[in-house]
């Protein structure tokens, strides 16, 4: 143990060393202020700290965790997980030759503190530790022994990537989050191969010429301004690719980005009200989101069977039929889902005139009456 000199500067905990699925760990117990106050969590911010690993603080599931193992006599919680990212922070002794793998793990709280760098990270567990080291106004400090588990030996990517896999499979957590990870975990070739929807939609949120850049939530800490979930978009741009029979003449995804870029840009000139007061209309939400989706496998599908791709060529398209109340007492008022979706975007469609000048509507008019 620290010595009563090294008390406020050190503190050091008896620890199992050993490897979990090629993890390295140190496995103990500790008081879970302790581990509080040695550790910090790194919230991803797609603004300010586009490199973090975590997802944005519950203050609720925070103060639920604390009220929790303040007042329980008996409860149980899995082990902290935690991952030393600064090396020197930590040493390890063991107490004996005959048994090198148990020993005594110190943690140097005055370099932890002193650190402009995260030292130890919070991979799992930020929530149970958020209120327990006392420096929040009231709440008072937890002294009671829980399990952790500190990881000695992982890169930033493969902390993100077991951050990834502790959460997919437990509480559902933000998808857009998750969305976004997988973004960062993968190569953009291998990416536009296996998730073209993934890295068209990512390419819509960041690309400074597009319409759709800084209204995309991408989980962490929710920047003001953005109303369009990351996997919402994702999910949009998948129906427009699986409704879509002419996008796919384009074998390259950079090709069917642009389409797809000049779409949303004509969809914005056509919609300027709903386009900009989006609070008050459904365009960019829900299932206004996902109608324009399904429309656009129908606009681009037009544009290009007539060898044409521009914004222009798309807006044309969409002003040649009929205007529209994206508003949420509108047209499409009560519309929800996939389902409600898809009736958007057949209205709007079916009242499109074509390169014959005429509508679907107007089309079965005269199947009718023939």
């Amino acid at each position: 143990m620290a010595t009563k000199k090294e008390e406020i500067k050190t503190v050091s905990v008896p620890v199992l060393r050993g490897r979990v699925l090629g993890v390295n760990v140190y496995r103990g117990y500790a008081e879970l202020s302790v581990l509080s106050e040695i550790s910090k969590a790194d919230i991803y911010d797609q603004n300010t700290n586009p490199n973090g690993t975590q997802r944005d603080l519950s203050p609720k599931h925070a103060k639920d965790a604390y009220e929790y193992i303040r007042n329980k006599t008996l409860g149980f919680w899995p082990e902290l997980f935690l991952s030393a990212r600064i090396k020197d922070v930590i040493k390890f002794e063991p107490f004996n030759s005959e048994n090198p793998d148990i020993g005594l793990l110190t943690f140097d709280i005055e370099k932890i503190g002193k650190s402009r760098k995260i030292a130890i990270s919070r991979v799992d567990g930020n929530h149970r530790l958020h209120y327990a080291d006392g420096n929040k106004k009231g709440y008072s400090k937890i002294e009671k022994t829980v399990s952790f588990c500190l990881a000695f030996s992982l890169n930033i990517n493969e902390e993100i990537q077991l951050f990834k896999d502790i959460n997919k499979n437990q509480k559902p957590m933000n998808t857009s989050h998750l969305d976004k990870i997988e973004v960062k975990l993968t190569a953009e070739e291998e990416l536009k191969r296996r998730q073209p929807e993934l890295y068209i939609a990512q390419k819509l949120s960041k690309a400074e010429d597009s319409p759709l850049k800084g209204l995309v939530y991408e989980g962490g800490k929710k920047p003001t301004g953005v109303i369009i979930p990351l996997r919402g978009l994702k999910t949009g741009i998948q129906y427009m690719l699986s409704q879509s029979i002419q996008i796919h003449r384009l074998p390259d995804t950079e090709a069917q980005y642009k389409v797809i870029n000049n779409y949303f840009k004509a969809i914005k000139q056509w919609q300027t009200v709903a386009w900009e007061n989006p609070k008050d209309h459904i365009i960019l939400r829900g299932a206004g989101l996902w109608g324009i989706c399904f429309l656009g496998a129908q606009v681009i599908d037009r544009a290009l069977s007539n060898s044409k791709f521009k914004i222009e060529d798309q807006l044309n398209i969409l002003r040649s039929g009929k205007e529209w109340d994206f508003g949420k007492n509108g047209s499409f008022k009560g519309y929800s889902g996939r389902s409600g979706a898809l009736e958007i975007s057949n209205k709007i469609s079916r009242n499109i005139i074509d390169e014959t000048n005429i509508s679907t509507n107007e089309l079965f008019d005269q199947i009718m009456q023939s």
